[in-house]
């Protein structure tokens, strides 16, 4: 479907500080009245990343003090009444429930955090295999992919250099997925596949957290603009346009003049880069 005049509107994602930013919840809102039944249910999967953050404080922080955002999918009580339901043995969990949730509750209360594993990446690698597995728009099923090859592998690299286990945490069943079980060392089986690999062993090594996901997030918008410029009105753009604002709000959720200090990092190596590392290719088929 062709959403010329909504596109066509929408601001500028020049990210400059002094203008202010078209923001997620305005967007979903106008999306409500403007996408085809068929664009609407993979625009909803999208927004399961809110539910992911809503379960995650639920774990965390308890039913009382968990932190909720109502831009997911489903209401507080319904996350809380999921983690119930993995509690309780004798509850089913409902098919209507996306199957992931239910692993990385049960994945939460049964394994422990580690400083080089975080829970916020366990989750993110599980919704990105589950979009992968639950759509056919080709855009959409590329970028999943990308996320969840770079998840796992730093997963990966982090867990051997520290001696952690780490085969639970390695989601999916592409060919990257398989060769981070079974191969000890299996950096050039890999770089057969994916020829980012390198960049990603370099962004491992990187000591600083915000440092490493700064430099992840300025590959990934690169990525969205190398595969949308031929995409001028459809639901890959919007998409696209999606996935940047949620960039722009994650960061802007932190301390301001830290998070905005990166956000300008994100900017400049934006600006200065050529399109995307000449090493850059997607998953070969």
């Amino acid at each position: 479907m062709n959403y010329y005049a909504f596109i066509s509107g929408l601001p500028d994602l020049i990210l400059d500080e002094h203008k202010k930013v078209y923001t997620t919840r305005e967007f979903k809102e106008e999306l409500k009245t403007l996408l085809s039944w068929k664009d609407k249910r993979v625009i909803n999967k999208l927004f399961l990343k809110y539910d992911n953050d809503n379960l995650l404080s639920c774990l965390k922080h308890g039913e009382e003090d968990m932190v909720f955002n109502d831009l997911g999918n489903y209401a507080q009580e319904v996350i809380i009444d999921l983690v119930a339901t993995v509690k309780d043995e004798e509850r089913k969990w409902k098919r209507k429930y996306p199957k992931y949730l239910q692993v990385f509750i049960h994945d939460y209360l049964t394994h422990e955090e580690t400083p080089q594993i975080f829970w916020e990446d366990h989750i993110a690698t599980l919704y990105y295999n589950y979009l992968l597995n639950e759509t056919g728009n080709r855009f959409l099923k590329d970028w999943c992919e990308l996320n969840l090859n770079i998840r796992n592998v730093l997963t990966a690299l982090s867990a051997r250099r520290e001696g952690i286990a780490y085969d639970y945490l390695i989601v999916g069943d592409n060919e990257v997925a398989k060769l981070l079980r079974t191969v000890h060392n299996p950096a050039h089986e890999i770089m057969e596949l994916i020829d980012y690999y390198e960049y990603i062993r370099e962004i491992d090594e990187i000591p600083d957290l915000l440092d490493k996901e700064q430099r992840i997030d300025t590959f990934l918008w690169e990525w969205i603009d190398e595969n949308t410029f031929f995409h001028y009105f459809d639901i890959e753009k919007i998409m696209g346009y999606l996935f940047k604002l949620q960039t722009i709000e994650r960061w802007r959720v932190l301390d301001e003049e830290k998070g905005g200090e990166i956000f300008r990092n994100i900017v400049n190596n934006l600006k200065n880069s050529t399109k995307l590392n000449k090493n850059f290719k997607t998953t070969k088929r």
